[in-house]
């Protein structure tokens, strides 16, 4: 109990405090990262059929569907907008919280601060709340490795995190966070089969869509003081019991308001699975060393950390295919938002025979290397030659950030089909202005 009300009297109160300097930054980074990821996302099937779908349900019309004029309802616009961004894999990542914070969580801030006309200010605290509150539920849960339960933690973290978002927008006292808790964990949901799906549909929805929606629903219930029990967190046949393996509740409020999990939080350079991402960096390394030809190679051998390797390996889907992405780049020498998602090139015929020659191995020595997902590729050439790298601290994560001008230059490659001078508004409102939500809206209203 000491725990919940330590809690809920720090959730009643973070709205009011202001971040520091570097976590503000910070947090402007993955909210321009999660917006991108909308905009570019609601073109690919699962944002074209929640976007669809989000557009017949009716409602009253709170909250903007990203990149359009249109407004739905808060709930169906966050469960849009987060598997919009979820679709093409370009989302950030936590990689302790395992889980995909941003294309849950920043989108139920969106939706809810739309609705309420809350200040830039109080949206940048709120979706850095749901960093916080997201990683440290799921790390409260002492998951050994991604393999240790049946329940995603990829669906855990995002509602609790989307949940706290909303509930901070809304301005809900101690007691309303309690009712809120609750009701979350009610609606915690998710399991790991997302892992087969192999449209990508079912998983945006795990990772983003379904959990954002629960998450405005638990904290609109609370709003309305829809009441509870007082223990839903530790009491018996709670959260901790019903899910976790080893639990670890101290950690649930550990650092609250002195470390900031949003500033742990890994943006990709890539636009492809997270185990994929040190795979890539190890090609560039590689192809920087040395100007040759795709068919000079005789053989790749890529190591992954075992723990991920199902993740990756032979997938049928392209943008987390280890397989196809090695090779594509290879053969293309480059690896863009269009490469990655170009369902063509996954039967090119370069690519194919590239392909054939690639050998993915699962590592135990990288599952437990520091940092996390690392990768090792070695090219051995037709005259017996060879080019290794072994991509250590992946280039976007806290132990290699990527600057403000990369997110910023990622962020007009991932949009360069879109009108320049709006997308430079853009980037220039979401990292240096003071905005009022609507103003956002309007700059993110890009006509397809």
């Amino acid at each position: 109990m000491d725990i919940q009300q330590k809690l809920t009297e720090y959730l009643s109160s973070a709205i009011n405090n202001n971040l520091p300097t570097e976590t503000k930054k910070n947090t402007r980074f993955h909210l321009l990262d999660t917006l991108v990821a909308i905009l570019t996302g609601r073109l690919l099937p699962p944002g074209q059929k929640a976007f669809e779908f989000a557009k017949s349900q009716g409602g009253f019309p709170e909250s903007t569907l990203i990149g359009t004029n249109l407004k739905v309802s808060a709930i169906h616009a966050g469960l849009a907008n987060g598997m919009a961004a979820h679709a093409d894999e370009t989302d950030d990542t936590h990689t302790n919280g395992r889980f995909h914070p941003g294309c849950a969580i920043v989108p139920a801030a969106l939706a809810i601060a739309e609705k309420e006309k809350n200040t830039s200010e109080e949206l940048l605290r709120a979706i850095a709340l749901g960093y916080d509150i997201g990683v440290r539920i799921n790390m409260s849960m002492g998951y050994q490795t991604p393999k240790t339960t049946i329940f995603s933690t990829h669906s855990i973290g995002t509602i609790f995190g989307s949940a706290v978002a909303a509930g901070s927008l809304l301005k809900l006292n101690q007691k309303q966070f309690n009712y809120l808790l609750s009701y979350t964990i009610q609606q915690t949901s998710g399991l790991a089969c997302w892992n087969r799906d192999e449209e990508h549909i079912e998983k945006a929805f795990v990772f983003s869509g379904m959990t954002t929606r629960n998450g405005i629903y638990s904290a609109l219930l609370a709003k309305e003081n829809f009441t509870s029990v007082v223990d839903p967190l530790l009491g018996e046949r709670g959260l901790l019991a019903a899910y976790a393996h080893k639990p670890k509740p101290e950690i649930i409020i550990k650092d609250l308001g002195t470390i900031f999990e949003i500033d742990n939080t890994s943006i990709k350079k890539w636009c492809v699975g997270s185990p994929i991402q040190a795979i890539l960096d190890a090609i560039e390394a590689i192809l920087q060393k040395k100007n040759f030809n795709h068919k000079d190679i005789k053989e790749v051998i890529i190591d992954i950390p075992s723990d991920r390797f199902h993740i990756v390996n032979d997938r049928s889907i392209p943008n987390i295919c280890a397989q196809h992405l090695a090779a594509l780049y290879l053969v293309k020498k480059k690896i863009g938002y269009e490469e990655v998602h170009d369902e063509k090139l996954f039967s090119d015929i370069d690519v194919i025979k590239l392909r054939k020659k690639i050998i993915a191995r699962p590592s135990d020595e990288l599952a437990i290397a520091r940092p996390e997902r690392q990768a090792k590729v070695k090219i051995i050439f037709n005259d017996s030659t060879e080019l290794s790298h072994h991509a250590r601290a992946v280039r976007g994560t806290p132990d290699n950030p990527m600057s403000e001008e990369e997110i910023a230059n990622k962020a007009k490659e991932l949009l360069k089909s879109f009108e320049v001078k709006k997308v430079h508004q853009l980037i220039d409102i979401v990292l240096n202005k003071e905005f009022l939500i609507e103003e956002l809206m309007v700059a993110l209203d890009f006509k397809i």
